[in-house]
This record gives structure tokens, C-alpha cells and sequence, in this order.
């Protein structure tokens, strides 16, 4: 991915859009530890990635998807925190 980057930022901004879908959809997936697994990569790599790039949207995006994956008792309760 990094080579490709350097080529085409184009490359860069298709795939954080990607995984943004991915990250939207994982709940449905049957599999707790692909679930986790993927949230991790995702506030490791992916997130960091478009901060850099200056995408801030799509990095507190994808932080909140992780957040509702890796946390979400605490995602449920800073909900229902706010909506009060």
C-alpha cells in the first residue's frame, strides 16, 4: 500500500474510503475476533494515516467505528451520556 501511495494519492483516499465501509458494516460479520482484529489494524494504521494526510472526517470516523468494536459498553454509555 505504501508504494502505491507514493505512485497515486488517489490509491491512498480509495482505500481509507474502503475501509471506512468496512469498518460501517463489521458488525454484521459472525466472527468476534476477526471484529477486534480488524478494529485494532484499523485505529493503528489506517486512522493515523489519514490524520497525516490531513482527513481529519475520515480519521474520527474511523476512531468512533473502533471504538464502537473494541468498547462498546463505553460506546453505549458516552451515548446515552450525550443524548441526555
Amino acid at each position: 500500500m505504501f508504494l502505491a501511495m507514493a505512485e497515486d494519492l488517489r490509491v491512498v483516499f480509495i482505500k481509507l474510503s474502503d475501509r471506512l465501509h468496512n469498518m460501517q458494516t463489521l458488525h454484521h460479520h459472525p466472527k468476534v475476533e476477526k471484529r477486534l482484529r480488524i478494529a485494532q489494524e484499523t485505529l493503528n494504521i489506517y486512522a493515523p494515516i489519514a490524520g497525516r494526510l490531513g482527513l481529519y472526517r475520515f480519521k474520527n470516523e474511523l476512531e468512533e467505528e473502533c471504538f464502537k468494536i473494541l468498547h462498546p459498553e463505553d460506546y453505549r454509555r458516552l451515548i446515552s451520556q450525550l443524548a441526555e
